[in-house]
């Protein structure tokens, strides 16, 4: 009688204490996970629809804005190269021909490697301080410097 009523409570207890953990913890991994229309270049500083960003906008960029992108050198010696078409990476300066928000973040692929290009995670960015961000500007690849130094402290040691 009593133990039935008592194991059913019990159990529903539990079940609408999992419901409200698993919604509680859901909002709070997306509450810092925005899905963004457009991305501010970090090379000609305009903002771009994201559908262009991740079709033509880059390598149309790259072609019109080629001294910018000196600016920022090409480092041959660093052994991490890109993850999508193993490239030399440039080391990203600061440099920007215009202010603009958000152009001066990034995200490290290494550190957070499931992260949708479509979204904007706030939490992830970091600041660009001209010797911090590695990347390829072609396939918007960036590896932050920890990362990068990691990978040659493991280079040295043929880890």
């Amino acid at each position: 009688g009593d133990n039935g009523g008592i194991v059913v409570l019990i159990t529903l207890g539990i079940i609408f204490f999992l419901v409200v953990f698993y919604l509680l913890v859901y909002y709070c991994s997306k509450q810092n996970e925005e899905s963004i229309a457009w991305i501010p270049c970090y090379l000609c500083c305009e903002k771009i629809p994201i559908n262009s960003w991740h079709s033509s906008h880059r390598a149309s960029c790259l072609e019109r804005y080629k001294a910018v992108l000196m600016r920022h050198p090409l480092e041959h010696k660093v052994v991490t190269r890109c993850g999508k078409c193993s490239g030399f990476l440039r080391r990203w300066t600061s440099y920007r021909i215009k202010r603009m928000e958000g152009n001066n973040t990034f995200i490290c692929e290494v550190c957070h490697p499931a992260t949708d290009p479509c979204k904007r995670y706030s939490d992830f960015e970091v600041i660009n301080t001209d010797i911090n961000r590695f990347n390829c500007f072609t396939c918007d690849y960036d590896v932050c410097g920890k990362c990068v130094h990691k990978n040659e402290e493991r280079k040295a040691w043929n880890i």
